[in-house]
């Protein structure tokens, strides 16, 4: 049974809005692993304020291109989760803009700055409107914190869900057979490759259940199934015999997102695709698509 047929909120009263980003953090996450370390390994030197500003954009930079995909999100309650972590960022940002102000001050206290008289209405900003300025933003960023960042979490967080979303690979094989069968216009087929109960999720070694969807298209024979962490799909025609009466393939085609609980209309869209530039080359128009993996699990 897919997962996520309703509302999936995980916010009460008494649960701070920032929860959701503290539980996320937790979870095993090597770029949050390595920040960490090297906070606990202690940051004192110049150095070490310039490498942690500079990646805090690259981060934040990096937030908004992965954002930016069609699939960023499945639910509304994963975009609680982003949400909780983005006001938490600000909150950051609004303490970094003030350390940065009491930073420039005790250069100058040091008597390797000079401050001088805020500019005047017509002249240019000094550095006194500088430190000004960054007191001031600080302050707004906070207090837009404190009046929406509660709201908007709670509010995306209790948003009724309805993604169909797969509670492991078998379900996100099957779930996509029954899409392209509804979508799809030739034969598709569902391969079952273990009784009921026989597949353990937790120890599948990222190859998923084992079952595969066979796709029927053009006079082509497609095969869509999982392995070594990837969701791909071959082609019968690319299928090389070997001696033993095996089949082994040297191309096929790898889906947008490795996530052994993906959207399944990401995947059946990613398959639609292959088909449909297959069936352009066969009528002379364009070439092969190939769809790059982006995402792991």
């Amino acid at each position: 049974m897919l997962i996520n047929q309703g509302s999936a909120a995980r916010l009460d009263d008494a649960t701070p809005w920032n929860d959701l980003y503290e539980q996320a953090a937790e979870k095993q996450n090597d770029l949050v692993s390595e920040v960490r370390t090297a906070v606990e390994y202690g940051m004192h030197d110049p150095v070490h304020s310039v490498e942690m500003a500079c990646t805090a954009a690259e981060t934040a930079a990096a937030t908004v291109q992965a954002l930016s995909s069609p699939w960023a999100l499945y639910t509304p309650q994963d975009a609680a989760t982003i949400a909780s972590a983005l006001f938490v960022q600000l909150q950051h940002s609004a303490d970094a803009l003030a350390e940065l102000q009491r930073s420039v001050g005790r250069i100058i206290e040091r008597g390797e700055a000079e401050l001088v008289a805020p500019a005047g209405a017509e002249q240019p900003a000094n550095l006194s409107d500088a430190l000004e300025t960054l007191r001031s933003l600080s302050d707004t960023i906070h207090g837009l914190v404190i009046r929406h960042a509660s709201t908007t979490v709670r509010a995306l967080d209790a948003a009724p869900g309805s993604a169909p979303v797969p509670a492991d690979a078998h379900q996100t094989v099957v779930a996509i057979a029954a899409l392209l069968a509804e979508q799809h216009e030739g034969e598709v087929t569902l391969n079952t490759r273990h009784a009921v109960g026989d597949y353990d999720p937790e120890n599948d070694e990222w190859f998923g259940c084992g079952c595969d969807v066979t796709i029927l298209a053009d006079g082509e024979e497609y095969n869509f199934h999982r392995g070594d962490s990837e969701w791909s799909l071959t082609r019968a025609s690319d299928g090389l015999e070997t001696p033993s009466g095996g089949t082994v393939y040297s191309s096929w085609e790898t889906l947008s997102t490795t996530l052994k609980t993906a959207h399944p209309q990401q995947l059946a869209s990613d398959i639609l695709k292959v088909l449909a530039a297959d069936r352009d080359v066969q009528q002379g128009v364009g070439g092969r698509l190939r769809v790059v993996a982006a995402d792991r699990d």
